[in-house]
């Protein structure tokens, strides 16, 4: 044994999880000793442009400080990452432009990227504690199914709060993998528009056309208030013209009621479908659109997918697997995952190749 590992077992070694959300953070921290987990605290904090606080930072050197045997593990939520079926980049670039990225090769096999003004952004975030590691959703996805991505060609997705992480794997092989950004405040592009033509298809019409008003034939109704100006009727013949004229305006402002109710309802309806789309259904969505990609883009080895393994970070519903079930004809399998705690076990991995 090295002089190294030796002097590493008289100590505990401190492990951060670090999962990082929209409006908070969730750090878990292992403290270990030889093989064992001695003691384990995890909480979660409300943080503001995804940075860690003050108090953040406190708790994670608190256990820091107790052994000089630290490593922090840091989930990469950079918006611009992925993965690809090559290790050579001339390969790569074929699948994507990887000139602003840095990369890193699994097993000579496939490599993941992301952008490197993204990492490099998010270890200022942590320079107070530092970052060991900084792990790929897809890494994490490979190790956690372990198990399955050895076998026929299947599609294994990682769900989280304000992500989705899919990729295609076969007999160990990458195949295929994407990435989105699902929450509000970073809204991928490719769902909007998703939604929107699903919107107009369901309620036939268009959203910026038939919901347009045009507010200066309205305001021309205005004008008729000059007609309670009495003063120069001069016979019987100028009231008749007025009952005309005022019958016009009723009919007017009747049909210009009956318009505004029916745009109010339309509104309505609209509201309500939108509100009907579930998380679930938006990621069925991606999932999907994601296949459809897979199965036609020449540069992909596209293979048929029968099977759909979901890793769950967030405790979604049944939706998600009824829909895929239905609408994609595939089997589904559905763990729970806490991504903390996986994030440890890959850094505990790492340092123990380290030594």
């Amino acid at each position: 044994m090295k002089l190294s590992s030796l002097i590493k077992n008289l100590y505990q070694q401190i492990f951060v999880g670090i999962v990082i959300e929209h409006t908070s953070m969730r750090v878990c921290v292992q403290m270990r000793k030889g093989n064992g987990v001695v003691k384990e605290a995890c909480k979660e904090f409300e943080i503001s442009q995804a940075t860690p606080s003050s108090e953040v930072n406190n708790y994670i050197k608190n256990f820091m400080d107790e052994s000089p045997f630290s490593y922090v593990a840091v989930l990469n939520d950079a918006i611009t990452q992925g993965a690809v079926p090559t290790c050579s980049m001339h390969e790569a670039q074929k699948y994507s432009d990887l000139g602003s990225c840095v990369t890193l090769c699994n097993e000579n096999r496939w490599m993941v990227y992301s952008e490197k003004s993204e990492l490099n952004a998010l270890q200022r975030r942590f320079s107070q504690t530092g970052v060991d590691f900084i792990f790929s959703p897809f890494f994490v996805l490979s190790a956690f199914f372990a198990d399955k991505i050895l076998l026929k060609p299947s599609l294994y997705v990682l769900i989280q709060e304000g992500a989705l992480s899919l990729c295609v794997f076969s007999a160990g092989e990458l195949l295929f993998a994407t990435h989105y950004i699902t929450t509000d405040a970073v809204e991928s592009e490719t769902m909007s528009e998703e939604l929107e033509e699903s919107m107009e298809e369901s309620l036939g019409f268009n959203l910026d056309e038939d919901f347009s008003v045009n507010l200066d034939e309205i305001d021309n109704l205005d004008e008729l208030d000059a007609l309670d100006d009495l003063d120069n009727l001069q016979d019987l013949d100028d009231l008749d013209e007025l009952d005309e004229i005022e019958d016009f305006e009723e009919s007017l402002n009747e049909a210009v009621e009956k318009s505004e109710i029916a745009l109010e309802e339309a509104k309505t309806k609209y509201d309500i479908k939108i509100d009907d789309f579930s998380d679930d259904y938006k990621r069925f969505q991606l999932i999907q659109a994601a296949l459809h990609q897979f199965y036609n883009d020449e540069k992909y080895s596209s293979q048929f997918i029968e099977d759909i393994y979901i890793a769950d970070a967030c405790k979604t519903g049944h939706d998600l697997e009824g829909f895929l079930e239905e609408e994609l004809f595939a089997s589904v399998y559905k763990r729970n995952i806490d991504m903390n705690k996986e994030l440890i076990k890959m850094a505990v991995a790492e340092a123990k190749h380290a030594i």
